[in-house]
C-alpha cells in the first residue's frame, strides 16, 4: 500500500474539537509542510499551525506523529487535532486532498492494521463491535476479543487438533508401530473432546446475542389499565399519550432504553378488546404481530377492577411459548381482581403503582432478570463469538465429525487426516483471511469511516 489515506475520525458535525487521521508515506512530508516540523518527535503532542498550500493558515492545532511500525497501521501516521467547524475541517480535508492523499475507505485505516500484521481478524471485527456496543456488556465482550481472547482459543483449538493429526500421521509413516486400539481410542477420545469445545462456543455465540441486539419488550393487555403510564414511568418521560377514554392508544409506540447489560425497546400497544373503528381494529391487529417477536411480554391488568372477560384466552394464546410477566397495576388502590379462574394465574407476577417508584423499579429489575435468566455472572463471559466465527467453528466441527466417524471404523485412519487438516483450515479462518478478498471488504465495509 503505497497511497496515504486521510478521514476524519470524529462525526462530520459542529463540535468543539475534530480529529483527522492521516496514514501512509505522505505523513511526514505532512508534518513538515503543512505543520512546519520536519522532524516530529513520535507520540509527542506538538501544538502547532496548519497551513493550505498556498501559505495559509488554516487553523491552530495539536498534531501527534506515530512511526511507521509502531502506529495503529504500522505505516507513518498523523493525528491532527483541529477545531470542530464543519467549515474548517471540510478546508483542511480538500487541502489534504490537493498534496496527495485520498479519503479513506469505511474502516480502510483497520483493514491496514490487519493486512500489515498489527492485528488479527477476530481483533480487527472487535474494533467494529467496540464502536457499535449496545450495552456495557456488548463493550466487555468486545474488549476482550480485542485482547486476543478469542484468537487464543482458537490457537488452542488448532494445536489440539494438531497434535492428533500428527498421532495418525506417525502411524501412517511407520505402519510396524500399529496405532493400537488404545492409542485409537485415545485419538478418539480427543477429538470428542475438541467437537465438544467447538459445540461449546457455537452455543455460546447464539447465547451473547442478547447483548449485541435491542430486545423487544411489549406491554399488552385490554383498554384502560395503565399500559401508557406504566411505559411512561419506565422510559422516564411522557412519550405515549395517557387518557381514560378506552381505545386512546390506536398504534404501537416505542423507545429505546438500557437496562444494566442489556438494551431494551419497549412498546406501546393498543388495549385488546373487540374494536369499535377499523382504525383501532388496524392498531390491535399490530399488537398481535409484536407479540409473535417479543422477547418479553408485559400483561398489565388493573387490579383495583374485577377481572376482565373475553381478552385473556386471546391473549394466551398469543404469550405460548413467550417470557411472560404478569403486572397488576395501580396497587395504591384497593384490590377488587380475582386471579382464580384467570389464564395467566400461573404467570410470574409483580404489583406496580405508577405513583410509587420503588415499583416501577422493581419492574424494570424484573425485566432485566427475566431477560438474562439464562445466563450467568459476568465472569462466564471471556470471549465474543459473531455470526461469521459461529459459520466457522460449525464448519471445523462437522471436520471433526467427518474424521472420528472415519476412526470409529479403524481400518483406514489415514483417511481422517484430511478432515483434520479441514478443520484446523477453518478455524484459520477466524483469524486469519488475507486471501479472501470479497469477505474482507464485505466485513471491513461495515466499519465507520476514519476508523
Amino acid at each position: 500500500m503505497t497511497d496515504t489515506i486521510v478521514a476524519l475520525a470524529t462525526p462530520d458535525s459542529q463540535s468543539a474539537l475534530g480529529v483527522i487521521r492521516i496514514s501512509g508515506k505522505k505523513a511526514l512530508e505532512i508534518s513538515e509542510k503543512a505543520c512546519g516540523n520536519p522532524a516530529p518527535p513520535p507520540r509527542y503532542v506538538h501544538l502547532t499551525k496548519y497551513k493550505s498550500a498556498q501559505n495559509e493558515t488554516l487553523d491552530q492545532i495539536i498534531m501527534v506523529y506515530y512511526e511507521k511500525g509502531k502506529s495503529f497501521t504500522s505505516e507513518n501516521c498523523l493525528e491532527l487535532t483541529c477545531h470542530g467547524n464543519p467549515v474548517l475541517i471540510k478546508e483542511i480535508l480538500n487541502d489534504l486532498l490537493k498534496r496527495g492523499c485520498r479519503l479513506a475507505n469505511p474502516g480502510e485505516f483497520t483493514y491496514r492494521a490487519f493486512t500489515n500484521g498489527k492485528i488479527d481478524l477476530t481483533q480487527a471485527e472487535a474494533i467494529a463491535d467496540l464502536i457499535g456496543a449496545k450495552s456495557k456488556q456488548a463493550l466487555m465482550l468486545a474488549n476482550k476479543n480485542l485482547d486476543g481472547n478469542l484468537t487464543n482459543k482458537i490457537r488452542q483449538i488448532q494445536s489440539q487438533i494438531l497434535v492428533q493429526q500428527s498421532n495418525i500421521e506417525a502411524f501412517i509413516d511407520f505402519p510396524e508401530d500399529d496405532l493400537g486400539d488404545e492409542k485409537n481410542r485415545q485419538v478418539i477420545t480427543s477429538l470428542c473432546d475438541i467437537s465438544s469445545e467447538l459445540t461449546g462456543l457455537i452455543e455460546f455465540g447464539k447465547k451473547i446475542n442478547v447483548f449485541n441486539r435491542d430486545l423487544k419488550v411489549v406491554l399488552i393487555g385490554p383498554p384502560n389499565v395503565g399500559k401508557s403510564s406504566i411505559f411512561n414511568r419506565i422510559i422516564g418521560m411522557d412519550r405515549s399519550i395517557v387518557n381514560h377514554e378506552a381505545g386512546t392508544t390506536r398504534d404501537f409506540i416505542d423507545y429505546k432504553i438500557n437496562l444494566g447489560m442489556v438494551t431494551v425497546r419497549l412498546y406501546d400497544t393498543a388495549g385488546i378488546r373487540k374494536a369499535e373503528q377499523q382504525i383501532e381494529e388496524e392498531g390491535i391487529k399490530k399488537t398481535h404481530l409484536l407479540i409473535q417477536d417479543a422477547d418479553l411480554v408485559l400483561i398489565i391488568l388493573d387490579r383495583s377492577l374485577p377481572y376482565p372477560s373475553g381478552v385473556d384466552l386471546e391473549i394466551a394464546l398469543d404469550i405460548k411459548n413467550k417470557k411472560s410477566i404478569l403486572v397488576l397495576n395501580k396497587s395504591d388502590l384497593p384490590k377488587n381482581i380475582d386471579m382464580s379462574e384467570s389464564n395467566f394465574r400461573h404467570l410470574r407476577t409483580t404489583v406496580v403503582s405508577t405513583n410509587e417508584k420503588e415499583s416501577i423499579s422493581s419492574l424494570t429489575g424484573l425485566i432485566q432478570n427475566l431477560l438474562l435468566e439464562e445466563y450467568k455472572t459476568e465472569n462466564e463471559f471471556n470471549l465474543s463469538v459473531n455470526l461469521r466465527q459461529s459459520s466457522a467453528l460449525l464448519k471445523a466441527q462437522n471436520a471433526i465429525q467427518k474424521s472420528l466417524e472415519t476412526l470409529e471404523v479403524g481400518n483406514a485412519n489415514e483417511f481422517s487426516v484430511p478432515d483434520l487438516k479441514e478443520a484446523i483450515s477453518c478455524l484459520n479462518s477466524i483469524v486469519d483471511t488475507k486471501d479472501n478478498e470479497d469477505m474482507l471488504d464485505l466485513l471491513f465495509s461495515s466499519f465507520c469511516i476514519g476508523k
